[in-house]
């Protein structure tokens, strides 16, 4: 079975086990995440200006969104590595 025979087989088991509590969650982090970003983006251009600007909001809000997509990714693939 190749890497892509793989993945797709991963991707497909997740989405038929996943219940409306998943999605929820999934939806609640997709949310979280664009808030995040959204946040951080506001004020500052770049990376260098959030690390740069003493109002440290938009750095916290950037990792906020990042932290909040990983776990979004982990949650889909939940079903999967607890089989």
């Amino acid at each position: 079975m190749t890497p892509t025979e793989q993945l797709i087989e991963v991707i497909t088991f997740s989405y038929e086990h996943s219940t409306w509590v998943t999605w929820l969650v999934m939806f609640m982090g997709v949310f979280q995440s664009v808030r995040g970003f959204g946040i951080a983006f506001r004020d500052n251009k770049t990376y260098a200006d959030m690390k740069a600007n003493p109002d440290k909001t938009g750095i916290a809000q950037f990792y906020t969104g990042i932290v909040a997509s990983i776990l979004t990714v982990v949650i889909f693939f939940l079903p999967y590595l607890i089989q």
